[in-house]
């Protein structure tokens, strides 16, 4: 089973769209590494590596791809989708030093190099050389849209943070808010300020808004099945162990999880054998199934959410990159 960031870069690798833009996404490339540069001789290179990672770019690609859907493409994208890439960059830096993460992307984290104050003052960084950009599309709401995303990726963290282990404070609906604020917001805010910036109406660009919030539940759905799999390259049971229940556990509890299994859950410090009981239990209900059915109808809701539009490559794109979520991982 692959997660959902390698299936999402297979789709766009493999794409006619991606080989068109790497004209913007070089320009992209070299705007950050100014903006890293700035940083100062101690941290300019450390950002520069954290930036140019070989990540996917899914969120200044989405940008760019609904900017060409907009139609007056007058505007220039490029600063968007660098403030998109840096608030999304900056939140990773962040995550990493809250989780205690040692490697991302197969290369040490920031904090794992240079200690945790080092990482959160580079994070910090990060956003303001975004929010830095912001004038540039004052008076189009991409502004307040950017703001409203940051300030709910915040709350969804603090939530995530105060829930840990603690399933009596969970529930199927808190877990989709919770997903919805720290996933889904800015790749549907990614959506809706590139149509925007394209010159498509507000009201209009709601469509591609609630296309990539879907596409977001989605992604993160799948990405949490990771869990539950040995064959992603990927220690299985890391939420389990961190007291993060994900839909295949709250799947669960609706119908009841016996006394002892509900146990090791709650067990703050569990051994590889108690992870690997629990791994066992879900594995063995139909808690996987379910929440593959559920990916699979919100990518074919995302789907429904750009039926107004033309056909056009930019919405096959759209529609193929979401639909690859849906399909089974074996």
């Amino acid at each position: 089973m692959i997660d959902s960031n390698r299936i999402i870069e297979k789709k766009i690798m493999g794409s006619v769209l991606y080989r068109e833009m790497q004209n913007v996404l070089q320009q992209m490339d070299e705007s950050l590494c100014e903006m890293a540069a700035c940083a100062g001789d101690r941290m300019s290179g450390d950002l520069s590596s954290v930036l140019l990672s070989g990540g996917k770019r899914l969120r200044p690609i989405l940008a760019y791809v609904c900017y060409r859907i907009g139609g007056n493409r007058s505007a220039d994208i490029v600063p968007l989708m660098c403030m998109l890439e840096l608030m999304h960059t900056a939140s990773l830096i962040h995550d990493d030093v809250v989780d205690g993460a040692e490697m991302r992307r197969g290369k040490p984290t920031l904090n794992n190099q240079r200690g945790d104050f080092a990482a959160v003052q580079s994070g910090d960084f990060l956003l303001a050389k975004a929010m830095e950009l912001l004038h540039i599309y004052k008076g189009s709401g991409i502004n307040e849209m950017l703001a409203d995303v940051s300030y709910n990726m915040t709350l969804g963290e603090l939530a995530q943070q105060s829930m840990r282990y603690r399933l009596e404070l969970q529930s199927i609906e808190a877990y989709f808010d919770l997903i919805k604020k720290k996933t889904a917001l800015l790749l549907a805010a990614s959506c809706w300020c590139g149509a925007v910036a394209g010159g498509m109406g507000t009201r209009e660009a709601l469509y591609l808004f609630n296309y990539g919030e879907k596409l977001g539940l989605a992604f993160q759905m799948r990405d949490d099945l990771i869990d539950y799999s040995d064959k992603s390259g990927k220690l299985p049971g890391q939420d389990l162990r961190n007291g993060t229940f994900t839909l295949p556990i709250l799947r669960l509890a609706e119908t009841g999880i016996p006394a002892s299994y509900m146990e090791l859950l709650v067990k703050r410090e569990k051994s590889n054998s108690e992870v690997e009981t629990l791994l066992e239990y879900v594995k063995g209900s139909d808690a996987i199934s379910i929440t593959e059915q559920a990916v699979a109808s919100i990518s074919h809701d995302a789907v429904r959410e750009l039926d107004g539009f033309p056909n056009s490559q930019e919405k096959k794109g759209l529609c193929d990159l979401v639909l690859s979520l849906a399909e089974r991982q074996s």
